[in-house]
């Protein structure tokens, strides 16, 4: 099932968010594995989540990993403090970790006070898919979900207490969000067909990543396009000679039409997936639409984008960062 649960590529529908997580929900807890396996969840099981991104997800990663301490107005929203989230509040995934009443996900790295009985989460901000080797690119997030899921059983073949057993393991959704680092990258020096012509290993990447999950038996993945690029205000920030690029709402049009040229080939690559492994379950999200929305219909949602200081600004829908603020990833 490719992108029929969210917002797709062009000729799609967009559905509300409530609707992407009711799916979920189903997907999580009550679907049937894929035919031929004979495997079904468990009543009563606990769902189980892992995640794989940038700071679009990361729950606290790369804070841990770099002994940031970070400062408002990250967490004023709802926590109300800061929690290594690259947000004022809550992300996209602690939305659906909510609607499903299990615990926010644990980051991978932070030693003290996590809690992986319902999954973890490998994404650690600024995270891209190349180059794959350096930390914390999507293949070394990969590599230490392999990681945690061995040591993990390994602890429960001794006897001992491990966070998540072998079905939980195979019951998991899988979650990937990543991509746009790697093209605000390269957006910042190429023009846009050298842009586009950069993608193929980008997605080579996010396959490889599949397949090997695949490979050590997972089976349910959740896979989110990127959102509006040229909306984001730290891109809007960057001079430039004039207001050409600029469309109707303020944002760079070549931004933005490299994030929908990547989206659709993610869905596309999504697709081919899905009719390659024919008992796993593939959802992608278009999320460029959802954030663009919230840029063109701004009043709609009471909000406004504004670049700002982040010591005295009172309406938040971004940050000087990459990262959407909570009203948008409420809105994934």
């Amino acid at each position: 099932m490719s992108a029929g649960a969210a917002a797709g590529a062009a000729g799609r529908t967009l559905l509300p968010a409530s609707v992407l997580l009711m799916a979920l929900e189903l997907l999580v807890l009550a679907m049937p594995a894929a035919a031929g396996s004979g495997f079904r969840c468990r009543p009563g099981s606990r769902p189980v989540l892992f995640n794989f991104g940038d700071s679009n997800s990361d729950t606290g990663g790369m804070a841990a990993a770099r002994g940031w301490h970070l400062t408002r107005p990250e967490g004023r929203a709802f926590f109300p403090r800061p929690t290594g989230r690259f947000c004022d509040g809550r992300l996209t995934i602690d939305f659906l970790c909510e609607s499903l009443n299990i615990s926010y996900l644990s980051p991978f790295l932070k030693a003290l006070g996590s809690n992986y009985t319902s999954g973890a989460n490998f994404a650690s901000a600024g995270a891209a898919t190349q180059p794959r080797d350096v930390p914390f690119a999507l293949h070394i997030q990969v590599q230490e979900f392999l990681y945690f899921r061995d040591r993990s059983l390994e602890l429960i073949d001794q006897g001992l207490s491990g966070p998540i057993d072998a079905q939980g393991f195979q019951n998991a959704l899988y979650m990937i969000d990543i991509g746009q680092n790697d093209v605000n990258a390269r957006l910042s020096n190429l023009p846009y067909d050298q842009v586009v012509a950069k993608f193929p290993p980008i997605l080579a990447e996010i396959k490889d990543a599949v397949q090997t999950l695949y490979s050590n038996g997972s089976r349910n993945f959740w896979i989110h396009g990127t959102g509006a690029l040229g909306c984001l205000p730290q891109k809007l920030a960057i001079p430039r000679k004039n207001d050409s690029d600029l469309d109707q709402y303020g944002c760079l049009k070549t931004y933005n039409r490299a994030a929908v040229a990547f989206n659709a080939a993610l869905s596309s690559l999504c697709d081919q997936l899905s009719a390659q492994m024919k008992d796993a379950t593939i959802v992608y999200t278009d999320l460029f639409p959802i954030k663009y929305d919230l840029v063109a219909n701004h009043t709609k949602y009471g909000e406004q984008t504004k670049i700002c200081s982040l010591s005295f600004p009172t309406v938040y829908s971004h940050t000087e960062s990459d990262n959407s603020e909570t009203l948008g990833h409420s809105l994934d």
